[in-house]
């Protein structure tokens, strides 16, 4: 059940502390995890992610745990970014 996943609020750094995400530079809104050996880069804007891994399942599971984590949708590859 979706809603149990979220009976409590689940904060930007607990899901990045979960995922063994560290802070990329100087700004609070950029990680980078490292998952089966693939390197995960993540940025956030306000209320977007964006997220890449060059093995497609590693990318697919994480994206998973990220929307069980955060009520959201998955718009499809990133076309352009401003």
């Amino acid at each position: 059940m979706q809603s149990a996943v979220r009976a409590w609020h689940t904060t930007m750094s607990a899901f990045v502390e979960r995922e063994g995400c560290e802070t990329v530079g100087f700004q609070k809104s950029m990680w980078q995890t490292v998952i089966d050996g693939h390197g995960i880069p993540l940025g956030a804007h306000i209320d977007d992610f964006a997220i890449a891994c060059g093995n497609q399942p590693v990318l697919d599971a994480f994206r998973k745990r990220l929307l069980e984590a955060f009520e959201g949708t998955y718009e499809g590859p990133l076309e352009h970014y401003l």
